[in-house]
C-alpha cells in the first residue's frame, strides 16, 4: 500500500488577499455612496393626497352623517 498523501493546498500570497479584501471595500463603499446620492430626497418627492373613489352602487358620503344610495342596476317601472 501506498502511504496517505495529504491534500496539496496552494499557499496564497499576502499581497493578492490585501488587494481581494480592499477591492471588496471599495466594491461595498461605492455601492453603498451611490445608493444614498441617487436616493430620492424627502422634498423632491411630491406629497400625493390618494383619491378614494367608491364603486357605483355603493353608498357614497357627501357630507358628514349624510349619505346617498346610488342602485347598480334599475328596474323597470311597473314590474
Amino acid at each position: 500500500m501506498s502511504p496517505t498523501r495529504e491534500a496539496y493546498r496552494v499557499r496564497r500570497d499576502r499581497r493578492e488577499i490585501v488587494i481581494a479584501v480592499a477591492v471588496a471595500v471599495v466594491i461595498v463603499l461605492v455601492t453603498a455612496a451611490a445608493v444614498w446620492i441617487l436616493a430620492p430626497s424627502s422634498t423632491s418627492t411630491p406629497t400625493v393626497t390618494p383619491t378614494v373613489t367608491a364603486p357605483a352602487g355603493t353608498a357614497t358620503t357627501t357630507t358628514p352623517g349624510a349619505t346617498t344610495e346610488t342602485p347598480a342596476t334599475t328596474a323597470p317601472a311597473g314590474g
